[in-house]
């Protein structure tokens, strides 16, 4: 990639470069109507790219920081393990095919992401059409009755999909109602107020641990930047509590059923299996079955087949006597200790930390008493918040659609040169962190 700095680039209206941004831009923001939206979106990114390889020789490597290589190196690692230590076991190479799919698309949309949404423009376009296509499909979400009616996408039609899926978007919509919309009070008032409103209704124990933290971080520097005020958020708060009880006088029991399972849920420390939702089982037959190859891994999409031939066994060591048969460990760090083994969890782990470390490092310089979108704290508040959706949850199993969103955040903060290797070339160069 040539060496020209961002600011000096132009955003050309038309050309092979600028559709491919807007290719994956709009696959990704779009990516909740299912996976055939961010698909399409991938490939014709992918074409447009190598079309400007073959006409103009247009680079298709990304310029990384010193930081970002060491992160990457870290992660093909992980690709490459992930994918071929655990061959000598596979039953068959479309099984293997199958799965290894998983981490070469995370590491296809990463790559999209650093070569695409590589200048603060971009990032700014980009985050507006993630928030706009998506304010609007919450709703179709929202107030569906058990997700079900009129879903265009199979896998929001329960409440931990969309538990997942509002993670992904609450830092969008905060940060820029906030930061974009903040002169606009009605309008940025009106999007936290729906983000809130769907990370809610997903009835969730675990989203809603995972969203306080997010809600947490975001109001930390929200209040230190001046941003809200301690009455405006009160007042924000007393609001949310009345549509919630309007919500549950109009919708009926159904609402206050769901929210009274939750909280029996959260409040049951002494019971394991109602605290987890039986989830404590699946967990410990995750990390049995991962053991079996604990080096090489047993490889992708085979953890529902192997439970399924290992499930009297299975019941007898987890002393699980229910008839129900786990498609997954529902755990981020499991999965991937029974996919790659030991070495693969370790390399994704080693990845996530350093992408958080940087992630946090740039947000003590990022100007958040701007106008300015802070990026760094959008992928603060999505790599914190990821880790802890992990215990419970796996973002690897959403890989299909909204899984992207994060793939796409992460590929972002990687193309953020770092701020000391920005100080090196003088005061003068715009912190592309900010758009």
């Amino acid at each position: 990639m040539n060496s020209i700095s961002e600011t000096g680039r132009p955003f050309a209206l038309l050309n092979y470069e600028t559709f491919a941004f807007w290719a994956y831009t709009v696959g990704v923001a779009t990516t909740a109507f299912g996976p055939i939206a961010h698909y399409i979106g991938w490939t014709f990114a992918l074409a447009s790219l190598i079309y400007g390889k073959l006409r103009y020789n247009s680079p298709l490597s990304v310029k990384l920081g010193s930081e970002s290589k060491r992160i990457m190196i870290f992660l093909v690692l992980f690709l490459i393990w992930s994918m071929f230590a655990h061959i000598p076991y596979v039953d068959s190479f479309y099984v293997w095919g199958k799965g290894a799919s998983i981490p070469l698309e995370f590491l296809t949309g990463l790559y999209l992401a650093m070569r695409l949404i590589d200048t603060s423009k971009k990032r700014e376009i980009f985050g507006l059409a993630v928030l706009a296509v998506n304010l609007v499909f919450c709703f179709d979400v929202m107030f569906r009755p058990n997700f079900q009616i009129l879903g265009w996408n199979g896998s929001l039609d329960n409440g931990n999909g969309v538990a997942l899926y509002s993670l992904l978007t609450m830092p969008f919509f905060f940060c820029y109602s906030f930061w974009y919309f903040e002169k606009y009070n009605f309008v940025k008032y009106f999007i936290c107020m729906t983000s809130l409103l769907l990370i809610f209704f997903s009835f969730s124990s675990g989203g809603w641990s995972a969203a306080l933290f997010q809600v947490l971080i975001f109001m930390y520097y929200a209040l230190m930047s001046k941003k809200v005020s301690i009455k405006a958020l009160g007042v924000f708060l007393i609001l949310f509590g009345l549509l919630i009880t309007f919500f549950f006088c109009s919708y009926g029991k159904g609402y206050i059923s769901s929210f009274k399972r939750e909280i029996d849920q959260i409040t049951s420390i002494n019971n394991s299996e109602v605290l987890t939702n039986s989830r404590i089982y699946t967990w410990k037959a995750g990390i049995i079955l991962a053991s079996d190859n604990i080096i090489a891994g047993n490889g992708w999409a085979t953890f529902e087949e192997s439970f399924r031939n290992n499930y009297k066994y299975l019941n007898e060591k987890v002393q699980f006597r229910g008839p129900e048969m786990f498609v997954q460990p529902h755990n981020m760090y499991i999965s991937i200790l029974y996919a790659g083994g030991i070495p693969a969890l370790l390399l994704f782990l080693i990845a996530f930390v350093l992408s958080t470390k940087k992630s946090w490092s740039g947000l003590r310089h990022d100007v958040i008493n701007s106008g300015d979108i802070p990026w760094h704290l959008v992928c603060s508040i999505l790599m914190v918040s990821m880790a802890i959706y992990g215990t419970n949850g796996d973002i690897f199993e959403a890989r299909r659609d909204v899984s992207v969103i994060f793939w796409a955040c992460w590929g972002l903060l990687l193309a953020i040169p770092d701020y000391a290797e920005l100080s090196d070339k003088g005061d003068n160069i715009e912190d592309p962190a900010l758009c």
